[in-house]
C-alpha cells in the first residue's frame, strides 16, 4: 500500500452540541471518558501506510493543538492546518494541501466529529484499484433523513446526493470520510471558503467519484442526541492502548 496522508476536519463551531460540551471544541467532547479525537488518532494509528496525520483546526484551536502538540507514541507524525477564519470542510482541505502539510498523492479526509467503522486499508485499495478521482463510505441507514442519500449506478458510480428530508427513508449516507487524488482541487486558491459536501462534491457526480459501501458502526457526535449515546455505542471499538 502506498503512503496515504489523511486529513482530520477539526476546525467547526460545533452550535448544536456546544450547550452540552459548553468551551470544548466537539473534537475534545470526552466520550467514554476520553476526548473523542483520541479515539479518531487511535483507529489511525493501526495503520503503517498513514505517514502524517494533519489536523485542520478553527474553532477553539488552541485547546486542540495544546492537548496534542508534541504527544508521542503515533506511527505518524502529527501536525495542525490552522485557519484563522472558518473556511468550511472544502476550505480546511484546500488549505491543508497548498500548505504541504498533506503531501502524498492520494488523501484520505475524515470529519472529526464522526466514526465510521471502515477498513481504511481496504478503503484505499478499493480507490486505487478503481483509478478514482475520489471514494466516499457510504453506510446504509434505515433512516436517511437526517443526512440525506446517496444514489449510485450500478457500477458504483456517484450520480446524485439528495437532500436531507423529514421523511423517514431508507438509504445510503455519506459517512464523511474520503478519499482522494491530491490534485483534485487544485484550481481552488488556498482561502477559499467552500463546502466540500454541498459544493465540491456535486459537480463530481456521474463523473470518477466512487462510492465504498461499508457494514460497520456509524455515528456522528455533532448532535446531543447521538453524543449522549457515543460512549456506549462505541464500547471496546477503540482498545488500542492511547499513546502518551
Amino acid at each position: 500500500m502506498q503512503d496515504i496522508d489523511v486529513i482530520i476536519l477539526a476546525g467547526g463551531l460545533g452550535t448544536r452540541l456546544r450547550p452540552v460540551i459548553a468551551n470544548l471544541p466537539k473534537a475534545l467532547a470526552p466520550v467514554g471518558g476520553r476526548p473523542f479525537l483520541d479515539i479518531l488518532l487511535g483507529v489511525l494509528n493501526r495503520y503503517n501506510f498513514i505517514r502524517r496525520v494533519v489536523i485542520a483546526v478553527g474553532y477553539l484551536a488552541d485547546k486542540i493543538i495544546e492537548q496534542y502538540e508534541g504527544k508521542g507514541g503515533y506511527n505518524f507524525e502529527l501536525l495542525f492546518s490552522r485557519e484563522e477564519k472558518p473556511l468550511g470542510t472544502g476550505g480546511a482541505v484546500i488549505r491543508a494541501i497548498s500548505r504541504q502539510y498533506a503531501q502524498t498523492e492520494n488523501v484520505i479526509a475524515i470529519n472529526g466529529d464522526t466514526i465510521a467503522e471502515v477498513d481504511f486499508e481496504d478503503f484505499a485499495s478499493f480507490h486505487l484499484a478503481h483509478g478514482a478521482d475520489m471514494t466516499i463510505a457510504l453506510k446504509e441507514m434505515s433512516d436517511a433523513s437526517r443526512y440525506g442519500r446517496v444514489v449510485l449506478d450500478s457500477e458504483g458510480r456517484v450520480m446524485s446526493f439528495q437532500e436531507k428530508s423529514q421523511h423517514s427513508a431508507d438509504g445510503l449516507i455519506n459517512a464523511g470520510v474520503y478519499v482522494f487524488k491530491r490534485g483534485l482541487f487544485g484550481g481552488y486558491g488556498e482561502g477559499a471558503v467552500i463546502s466540500l459536501e454541498r459544493e465540491l462534491l456535486p459537480p463530481l457526480c456521474g463523473q470518477n467519484l466512487r462510492g465504498y459501501v461499508y457494514s460497520g458502526r456509524f455515528i456522528d457526535i455533532g448532535v446531543p442526541k447521538t453524543y449522549n449515546v457515543a460512549g456506549d455505542y462505541l464500547s471496546g471499538y477503540d482498545n488500542i492502548e492511547n499513546p502518551t
